[in-house]
C-alpha cells in the first residue's frame, strides 16, 4: 500500500474518505448552503461506501447520526 493506494490499484477505506472529499470540493463549492455542503458527501459517501441498503434512513443510520431530516431534506430538495 502507497499514500492509501492498494497493490489492485484502488484507494484503500482509510483513504477513499478524504480522496471523495477532494474530489466534490468543486461542486460543494456551487452548493452554497452549509447544510447542502455538509449533507452531501455523506450522501455520496452512503452511495459508494460500505452498506446493503442504500435509501436515505439506513444510509443516516450509518453515517449521520441524528441527521435523517436533514438527509432527506437534501436528497428531496
Amino acid at each position: 500500500m502507497i499514500h492509501g493506494w492498494s497493490a489492485l490499484g484502488g484507494l484503500t477505506m482509510a483513504g477513499w474518505e478524504d480522496e471523495l472529499e477532494r474530489w466534490l470540493m468543486p461542486f460543494l463549492d456551487r452548493l452554497g448552503h452549509k447544510t447542502r455542503q455538509r449533507m452531501c458527501p455523506l450522501y455520496v459517501a452512503g452511495l459508494i461506501g460500505p452498506g446493503d441498503r442504500k435509501s436515505v434512513q439506513p444510509m443516516a443510520e450509518r453515517l449521520a447520526t441524528g441527521n435523517y431530516d436533514q438527509l432527506h431534506h437534501f436528497i428531496a430538495d
